[in-house]
């Protein structure tokens, strides 16, 4: 991969949802009814760059856009869902009621598009007795929700009110082991800030990894985000490089101060707790954050990104094992000859679709299977992918890949000893079935 694609490939891995720039100061001139349409129009349909921006603006405006926007928005979810993700994202900051009002269902109906967006507009601002409907959305399938949430969650316990703090630092210990690596993050820098900050060995693993996805840079992803992280909490890395590799010299000895300084921090944070709010965050690790070995052998893999469903990085290996996961996945033994199968189906997959490799358009949702190219054992990995937007595409998948997706779910093992192994593998034979029909339609009994 050269340097570009990966550099490309770390920006899209570091950070799931979007990060919108700080709101401008209310213009000095008023906006013409024309004008707050062209920026509508742009906060739709410009470019990644543009839309973000556009919508901010509109929210610099105040009411007058308010009230076009609140016009646009309509009184269902499907006129709701049209405003699109920008424009969705930016309503909390009019601190209008009747943008609530609109937000709370959408935030609350599973079929809604954009809830991520949803999240972050809601999350803006949160109302104190909204705590206990927030709290419901940290086990939320999608990881963009679980970080609002715990952002609001934080925002409502920041004032007085010893209970709530110590509620609120429970539960961002909790999310210590969420599955995704962005949420991981957010809750450690979140704890640091109120005195826990042994919760930054969290990143201090992420600095070390080095795993992939198969050619996703999944480690090196997690490095520059602990790079970012911490030099957001003005922490001196010591020389730290997050494109070069943890066990290159320079970055060893970086580490090893780096260690020490967060040791000492850490130390430091505590003695000013309240003894009773001391060792909340655990001095181990659990395992879905420690550092993983190699993935030797993958020769299939399936990864499902659903607007509505969440995220599920899949491999299979000649050694038949099913690996959860990135970082440390999960890893799951499988019965003999179980990626064999698998393999032949995946073959047939190719031969009843030959020369196509892209089904569909860009948006949210995708599936990706990653497999041997048919005669060519020993190339690069073949991909086929499936996109599409919010909107719904039944005959999307080709019927020789949903013979496959259906192939790979029903291998996922779903007995109860599995799933009380590792919360990444409970209920994944169902899950991984709910994304496949929320993108290209079912695959078979859920």
């Amino acid at each position: 991969m050269n340097r570009f694609v990966r550099l490309a490939a770390v920006a899209a891995l570091v950070l799931c949802p979007s990060v919108s720039a700080p709101a401008q100061e209310a213009p000095a001139r008023q906006y013409s009814p024309e004008q707050i349409d062209r920026l509508i129009v742009h906060a739709q349909s410009g470019s990644a760059v543009i839309r973000p921006q556009a919508a901010e603006r509109l929210a610099s405006i105040g009411k007058p856009a308010a009230d076009r926007l609140l016009t646009m928005a309509g009184t269902s979810l499907g006129e709701l869902a049209l405003l699109g993700p920008s424009l969705i994202e930016v309503l909390g900051r009019f601190d209008d009621p009747r943008f609530r009002a609109l937000l709370w269902p959408a935030m609350e109906d599973a079929e809604f598009p954009w809830r991520p967006a949803v999240s972050r507009s809601l999350a803006h601002r949160p109302l104190p007795g909204e705590w206990d409907r927030l709290q419901g959305f940290l086990g939320d399938p999608i990881a963009p929700v679980r970080l609002a949430t715990l952002d609001a969650l934080a925002l409502l316990s920041s004032g007085d009110g010893a209970e709530r703090r110590a509620r609120f630092d429970s539960l961002a210990v909790a999310r210590l082991t969420d599955d995704n690596d962005v949420v991981r993050r957010r809750a450690a820098v979140l704890l640091d800030g109120r005195g826990h900050s042994r919760a930054l060995q969290w990143l201090l693993v992420d600095l070390q990894r080095t795993d992939t996805y198969f050619d996703l840079p999944t480690g090196e992803a997690a490095r520059y985000a602990a790079v970012n992280a911490l030099q957001a909490l003005d922490i001196d890395l010591a020389g730290f490089e997050a494109f070069l590799p943890p066990t290159t010299e320079p970055n060893q000895l970086a580490l090893a101060k780096l260690r020490q300084r967060l040791l000492a921090r850490a130390s430091a944070s505590e003695s000013r707790l309240p003894e009773a709010a001391r060792g909340l965050v655990p001095r181990t690790l659990p395992a879905i954050a420690q550092l993983g070995g190699p993935v030797e052998g993958a020769r299939l893999g399936l990864l499902l990104k659903s607007c509505r469903r969440g995220d599920y990085y899949l491999r299979w290996t000649d050694d038949d094992q099913l690996i959860i996961g990135y970082g440390n996945p999960a890893r799951v033994q499988l019965p003999e000859g179980t990626t064999r199968r698998l393999m032949a189906v995946a073959d047939a997959a190719q031969e009843a679709n030959p020369g196509k490799v892209y089904w569909g358009r860009p948006g949210c949702d995708m599936e990706s299977f990653r497999m041997p190219r048919v005669g060519q054992p020993d190339a690069r990995l073949q991909q086929l992918i499936l996109s599409k937007d919010e909107r719904p595409a039944p005959d999307l998948r080709p019927a020789a890949l949903s013979a496959l997706g259906a192939a790979m779910a029903a291998s996922i093992p779903t007995d109860d000893a599995l799933s009380a192994r590792d919360p990444r593998t409970r209920d994944l034979a169902r899950r991984v079935r709910g994304a496949f029909a929320s993108i290209g339609g079912s695959v078979g009994p859920r």
